[in-house]
């Protein structure tokens, strides 16, 4: 079945009843290109949808390809070359095991379909694998920042994946993102003392702390979800003053009367902080799945909100911003 076909049908999907309107506002077009530039091989991408919970809509696109849709192949990127070629050649030779996905993410939000992140996600914790990944993507200057940064991170702590955002950099201002699972030791830790918290920021290089972040990873830690850091990195391997806090979710827990009710009581919380407002109503309207069938073939399209994710950063007002996944599968595998 035709890739973009399908991927203007899950669009809609996402985006019917208003919510277009309300999450995405005119980013659609936009989106819908990222899309087109990202495809590789003949996989059909993991897709992120990133909106707001408050203020003015927009949309952030991610396009996720599987290490299993291109191993061992000659994959390109439909509209990038360069740097991103070189990224994914790399990605595709990895060994099983090691790597699990590589994403390009735009800020189709500013309109920008040129020039995405490219982020490695991680299968397994070894060493060796980020820096690698950023002398693929031409950021060899980039690996002591991360070797410094792992070093320092708290021993509870998971990276997950590593990026770099050429499209934000000032001029000789290098940086990477860490995304970290911190455990559930340490997120039981944070949620019931914010010193812990405090400490293992501050370890990171984050001494100067508003209270207000520390009291927003501390609501999010007392969730039964799991609890993602995400830090931007400078070249001295110390955290910069911006961080977000993010916790996962399933599709069981939107299935689930117990995982509605904690997720409601979350967008309770955010609402009642002014991170958030009417559109947390909207999210559990974006969970779908459905069998759609063309020319005797057929795939199952399918969506959830996957993350609600608290951003802070320094001089700037707090926010909060959901991710829906949504994916495609024909005959029980990834397209």
């Amino acid at each position: 079945m035709d890739r973009m076909k399908l991927y203007d049908i899950l669009y809609a999907l996402a985006a019917e009843g208003g919510r277009e309107k309300a999450l995405f506002g005119d980013c659609g077009p936009a989106a819908r290109e990222a899309y087109q530039r990202s495809l590789a091989g003949d996989g059909f991408p993991e897709l992120w949808f990133e909106a707001p919970l408050a203020g003015d809509p927009w949309l952030d696109f991610h396009s996720l390809t599987s290490y299993g849709d291109v191993a061992g192949a000659k994959a390109a990127f439909a509209g990038h070359g360069g740097a991103y070629a070189d990224a994914l050649a790399w990605f595709a030779r990895q060994e099983p095991g090691k790597v699990r996905q590589l994403a390009l993410s735009y800020d189709t939000s500013k309109g920008d379909v040129e020039r995405p992140a490219v982020q490695l996600l991680v299968d397994g914790p070894d060493p060796s694998v980020p820096p690698a990944f950023l002398e693929a993507a031409s950021r060899p200057e980039l690996r002591g920042a991360y070797a410094g940064f792992a070093r320092a991170m708290p021993s509870g702590w998971y990276a997950c994946y590593v990026g770099v955002f050429p499209g934000r950099e000032a001029a000789g201002d290098p940086w990477l993102r860490v995304e970290c699972i911190v455990g559930d030791g340490c997120q039981r830790a944070y949620a019931d003392d914010a010193g812990a918290l405090r400490s293992h920021l501050a370890g990171i290089g984050m001494g100067e702390l508003d209270g207000g972040l520390v009291s927003g990873v501390q609501g999010l830690a007392r969730s039964p979800f799991p609890l993602e850091l995400q830090l931007n990195v400078g070249s001295d391997g110390t955290a910069l003053p911006a961080l977000s806090a993010s916790v996962r979710f399933q599709p069981r827990d939107w299935e689930s009367d117990g995982g509605r009710a904690a997720i409601g009581h979350l967008a309770t919380w955010m609402q009642e902080r002014g991170l958030a407002d009417g559109r947390c109503g909207l999210l559990p309207q974006t969970a779908f799945a459905k069998r759609v069938e063309r020319d005797g073939e057929s795939a199952t399209l399918s969506c959830f909100p996957a993350f609600v994710k608290l951003r802070y950063r320094e001089g700037l007002p707090p926010d909060a911003k959901a991710y829906l996944m949504a994916r495609v599968q024909k005959g029980g595998e990834r397209i």
